[in-house]
């Protein structure tokens, strides 16, 4: 199962499921996020859209009501991370927006 072990201003350290460390960077998630949104809205993709997004910041999708709870990257291939409780998602979430960063809510 893979695990969280450090949220920072630029993105999330974790383990595999192989336990070898591994880095989701934040800017690229926001990134793959708004080019997403913009590729399935085509003609109707403005500039106001654009920069609404670019100041939003989201990196992710939270699952906090699932069982498990969940939190998904916007990474390519997505990378989903599976928590034990909704309190340890909880922190997870207060971490990345400390650091800057937001996430969708998936329910």
């Amino acid at each position: 199962m893979k695990q969280i072990t450090q949220i920072t201003l630029e993105g999330v350290h974790y383990l595999d499921e192989d336990g070898n460390s591994q880095f989701i960077e934040f800017a690229i998630c926001q990134q793959n996020n708004i080019e997403n949104i913009k590729n399935s809205m085509g003609s109707r993709w403005t500039e106001e859209r654009e920069a609404f997004h670019l100041e939003a910041k989201y990196v992710g999708v939270r699952f906090a009501l699932s069982d498990p709870p969940a939190l998904e990257f916007y990474t390519a291939p997505r990378i989903y991370f599976e928590f034990p409780t909704r309190e340890s998602l909880s922190k997870v979430l207060y971490d990345i927006k400390k650091a800057g960063w937001r996430t969708n809510d998936g329910e």
